[in-house]
């Protein structure tokens, strides 16, 4: 079956949005009938039984890639150690650290330890920036920064976060469906968030059809969606 999937695809039938998938293989087309709606390569799902229709289609040897599979296949967080004793470190001059503070959420400046310095402990994962140029992630290692990037520092932040117990973040009702608090999130995970919601002013609008994709990648990060 899979010898007529187009060309580069990773799948046969993949979820872009909840309930809309692209059709990467035409020889779904016997399968999908009645099911929904297909205007080219896009299908939208309008039977109530989804699941049923996926597992038909896995039992024929189709490769399918719903929202829950990619959310599933998102990395984890690592398991890093406490983090270690305070160090002061000396700011060159125009340079701004922050470090990832649980609250609130994401990245903080580092607290101060007299003038031009900054208190880290070690194993914190960092953000610097010297005058007005770009960010740059490290981690304090031996009371060096070591460099890491901007995906890998944020998971070890969150992993060191959840050392200390359970991290929630609330899903606020709203009009259209649940507003979330745009927290810092790894490209991956923020590249999905964007399939299951809408990224406003105000933060992640996710309708209710969302819900589920929203909460499975928070979840990679140790985060609960509360609702």
């Amino acid at each position: 079956m899979s010898s007529r999937r187009r060309p580069g695809a990773p799948c046969d039938f993949e979820e872009m949005r909840p309930g809309l998938f692209i059709i990467h293989n035409p020889a779904l087309g016997p399968t999908l009938r009645g099911e929904g709606d297909r205007e080219g390569d896009r299908f939208t799902l309008t039977s109530q039984r989804g699941e049923g229709l996926v597992a038909r289609l896995r039992a024929r040897s189709f490769s399918v890639l719903t929202l829950a599979d990619q959310a599933a296949g998102l990395p984890g967080l690592p398991t890093p150690a406490p983090p270690g004793e305070p160090r002061v470190r000396q700011l060159a001059a125009g340079e701004r650290v922050s470090y990832f503070a649980a609250e609130p959420l994401g990245w903080a400046p580092a607290p101060e330890a007299g003038p031009g310095a900054v208190s880290l402990r070690e194993g914190w994962p960092l953000r610097r920036r010297r005058s007005r140029g770009s960010f740059s992630y490290h981690q304090l290692v031996g009371g060096a920064l070591a460099p890491l990037d901007e995906d890998l520092a944020l998971r070890i932040g969150y992993a060191q976060i959840a050392l200390a117990g359970p991290l929630s973040i609330p899903a606020t009702p709203v009009a259209g469906g649940h507003l979330l608090p745009d927290i810092p999130l790894p490209a991956a995970h923020r590249r999905l968030l964007g399939r299951a919601a809408a990224r406003t002013p105000q933060g992640w609008l996710v309708p209710p059809e969302g819900l589920h994709t929203a909460a499975a990648i928070l979840a990679r990060l140790g985060i609960d969606m509360i609702a």
